[in-house]
């Protein structure tokens, strides 16, 4: 930065000249400048340009009162505000003329941290309150960061006095407070003022309820940590506005306290209340009480809970029957549950549990009978092919658990039979591999009933068939008849290539697929037919069918025609041809035989005598399973 006083001779004379009348200098006018910036936070740099054509001098000053006549002057290319304020930017300047001037305003932003102080009470629990002074009144609003994830805002006109919990008091937390601006201004926030806090008296956060459990009697057993010496009240509210005072201990350690004469089937709010030492006190989270009903019908119970009020604290709910967990849910609207695996007749006893962030809440127990119904048909099943020769039976038994006991009976026919033979009765058993079927070659029909543990029998269900999987030359066909109890979605073809890469090809309700295959198809493929019920909870599939896209053809290096029984005759061996000839040839070219089946070899002779020893030549042509048109050509040698 270049400073030069106006002090030589020819300037000092116009200054001395000046007139004293007027406001001020800045309605004088004539002169020109303009800075770069005109608002801003503190420590503001502004950069100056001057306007005026041909100064003979110029000169600024950045914090004109706007009155005076005699102002100091410096030659500057910029000034640096490092107090908030608004401040008239002056310019004067001589010209041949005389002298002329410019005003401009620069409003600067405080940028100072804002003050604060703070009191620990014991635990997590501090008190802090914000310094009321000029820094604090420029802001439009205050951030106020915790350090532990939790922000909070202060407005205008809010109290200066805030309340905080801490969670952890295994570390000291920094409270970050920074001073903001409403939005549209050219300074957004000031500097971050760091509050590092220290905790007395921390174990008061070790001070915290671990589990209410409802008794059957209205008796609330609430399991709890104490700390030694430190008084701390048992409370309870049935609302949640109003607490009341059950008790009053002081011992340290896990302690366990009754509050009687509560209802099991009403909602409480069950707390800690401990004295701190900022004159108040400090509560623990409230954990609330689980109440839960049951009704049994048509053979299965049905329980529902309350919805758990705080979601915050909330991380699932357990339901028991007889003191075993048999569902958990993570929703906290679930609050419904239809058990089904339970016997006729028998006696249960269910609670719900909702475990939370640091305790859980036990509902009293529910007792209940299990009322018998009319049995109900079975609620799913499938049969699906495993190999050549298995078909796996699944069937859904209603209310089929560990607790119940049942007999599956299946019965097996023909498909297109109506002859129903029973093949196995199963004990509390559901599914059953049939090993007795030849699956490559028919579709087998199964049906199934069962009798439960009140004796009530089911009809039989009806037919369900496996999918027989079949091929003519390149369209695959399969039978139409319902794998799936219940019905099912779509058949979906499932083309699988020699390399293992699979795609799934729907086909909707069809029966029929054209394979479709060229050079540039993998070798070979596998195809089966898969059917899914609506649910996805059962699966059909079908027995295999196999494509080449060339089929090869066998032809030895040599036979026998000797009739000893070994290699007597020449034959090729394939499969999956459309059609086929061969011709062989004697070294001369003659064709010595000839077929159109490939069944048909050559037994060694010609013309009614044994052809010579030595090398032949020949030549088949065929279509495989796909219409392509395959030649092929070679030598083998008949030996006696």
């Amino acid at each position: 930065m270049r400073i030069t006083l106006l002090s030589f001779s020819f300037f000092f004379l116009i200054l001395s000249t000046i007139a004293s009348y007027g406001q001020g200098l800045c309605d004088r006018g004539g002169g020109d400048f303009e800075l770069d910036k005109y608002e801003g936070c503190a420590p503001l740099t502004v950069n100056i340009t001057n306007k005026v054509p041909n100064p003979i001098l110029i000169g600024y000053n950045g914090n004109y009162d706007g009155k005076s006549l005699n102002p100091s002057f410096v030659e500057v290319s910029f000034t640096v505000y490092n107090n908030p304020g608004t401040f008239i930017f002056l310019q004067q300047a001589a010209i041949s003329t005389g002298r002329v001037y410019a005003c401009k305003t620069v409003k600067v932003s405080e940028t100072r941290g804002i003050g604060a102080t703070y009191s620990s009470c014991g635990g997590g629990k501090i008190i802090m309150v914000l310094t009321d002074d000029a820094i604090l009144r420029a802001y439009d609003e205050v951030e106020i960061k915790w350090g532990d994830d939790e922000t909070v805002k202060w407005q205008k006109g809010d109290a200066l006095r805030f309340e905080h919990t801490y969670t952890s008091v295994a570390t000291s937390p920094t409270v970050m407070i920074t001073g903001l601006y409403a939005a549209g201004k050219a300074c957004n926030k000031g500097a971050t003022a760091n509050l590092a806090i220290k905790f007395d008296r921390p174990q008061l956060n070790e001070i915290q309820v671990s589990a209410v459990d409802m008794r059957i009697d209205g008796t609330i057993r609430v399991t709890y940590k104490g700390v030694a010496g430190i008084p701390t009240n048992i409370q309870y509210s049935p609302d949640g506005s109003t607490y009341v005072t059950s008790g009053r201990r002081s011992s340290g350690g896990t302690q366990p306290y009754d509050i009687k004469g509560m209802n099991p089937g009403q909602s409480y709010k069950v707390r800690l209340s401990s004295e701190d030492l900022c004159a108040g006190s400090t509560e623990t989270v409230p954990v609330s009480t689980m109440t839960m009903t049951g009704t049994s019908a048509d053979g299965s119970n049905t329980l529902k809970w309350n919805q758990y009020p705080d979601a915050s604290a909330f991380d699932g709910y357990d339901l028991l029957r007889d003191g075993i967990v048999i569902k958990s849910f993570t929703a906290i609207g679930e609050t419904t549950y239809t058990d089904n695996d339970v016997e006729c007749g028998s006696f249960a006893e269910y609670q719900i549990i909702a475990k939370l962030k640091t305790a859980t809440s036990t509902s009293a127990p529910v007792p209940l009978k299990v009322a018998t119904g009319n049995a109900k048909p079975l609620s799913g099943g499938s049969v699906s092919v495993l190999d050549k020769s298995s078909v796996a039976i699944k069937a859904e038994v209603p209310g089929a658990g560990p607790n119940t006991s049942y007999e599956l009976t299946i019965e097996r026919a023909e498909a297109g039979s109506t002859l129903f033979k029973k093949i196995i009765t199963l004990y509390n058993q559901s599914d059953y591999i049939d090993n007795a079927a030849k699956t490559e070659e028919l579709s087998y029909c199964y049906r199934m009933s069962y009798e439960n543990s009140c004796d009530q029998k089911v009809p039989a269900s009806e037919p369900i068939c496996t999918i027989l999987l079949s091929k003519k030359l390149t369209t695959l066909n399969w039978t139409g008849d319902n794998p799936i109890l219940g019905g099912f979605e779509d058949y979906t073809v499932v083309q699988t290539a020699s390399g293992g890469a699979s795609e799934d090809i729907p086909v909707q309700k069809n029966t029929s697929y054209t394979v479709k295959m060229n050079n540039q198809s993998a070798l070979e493929y596998n195809f089966l037919v898969r059917a899914v019920s609506q649910d996805g909870s059962f699966e059909s599939l079908s027995n295999i069918i196999n494509y080449r896209r060339s089929a090869g053809v066998f032809i030895p290096d040599a036979f026998t025609p000797n009739g000893d029984g070994y290699n007597d005759i020449l034959e090729a061996k394939s499969e999956q041809l459309q059609s086929f000839n061969m011709s062989v040839m004697n070294r001369w070219g003659v064709v010595v035989f000839h077929s159109d089946d490939i069944a048909k070899g050559w037994d060694g002779t010609f013309e009614g005598t044994n052809a010579p020893v030595g090398y032949y030549y020949y030549k088949m042509t065929f279509v495989d399973d796909i219409n392509q048109t395959v030649e092929k050509s070679g030598t083998f040698m008949l030996l006696r």
